[in-house]
């Protein structure tokens, strides 16, 4: 099997990129696809913008954050985001990586292959720890975090959802 990483801004088919998420769920445990309800025109648009965010700082959550999508034998199946420009939050509270699996793809592994993926990615930044949040109730995005060495630095914290929880991951530079 053939598992890729590609930036948004190296993306060829955005048409293929599109219909990847408009399958994947609008809002599920903290996390919104963003494009869910989006024409391909608007699409297009928000896309672009979002290859922008990787050198220009976004102001509404002051990082930069390139973003990825994850190939499987050259299919697009998932989304994934790495917080470049670390603020005090991003480093002591924020989640640094986010990611999204098309549901048909999930609890096959493939989580936890795009993770470690971002981890290599995360050493080419020259990041030496990684946190990662996520919502207590979601037992496959912990198991992921866990087996790609993740140990809960904050248990517990409310949100507007319920509870989620802090991992820290210590690279090997």
């Amino acid at each position: 099997m053939k598992f890729e990483l590609i930036k948004f801004s190296n993306v060829k088919n955005l048409e293929e990129v599109y219909y990847m998420y408009k399958s994947i769920p609008q809002c599920e445990m903290g996390s919104t696809n963003k494009f869910y309800n989006d024409s391909y025109d608007e699409f297009i648009i928000k896309f672009n913008s979002s290859i922008r965010d990787e050198t220009i700082l976004n102001t509404k959550i002051n990082s930069c954050c390139t973003r990825y999508i994850f190939y499987v034998n050259n299919n697009p199946i998932g989304e994934l985001g790495i917080r470049t420009t670390l603020s005090d939050f991003w480093v002591n509270r924020g989640s640094q990586i986010f990611y999204k699996i098309l549901p048909i793809y999930r609890n096959k592994g493939y989580g936890t292959i795009m993770l470690n993926l971002a981890l290599e990615k995360c050493m080419e930044f020259g990041f030496k720890t990684v946190r990662i949040n996520c919502d207590d109730k979601n037992i496959a995005s912990k198991k992921i975090i866990e087996k790609n060495g993740g140990k809960i630095d904050i248990k517990g914290y409310k949100t507007k959802d319920g509870t989620s929880s802090s991992y820290i991951i210590y690279l090997n530079n």
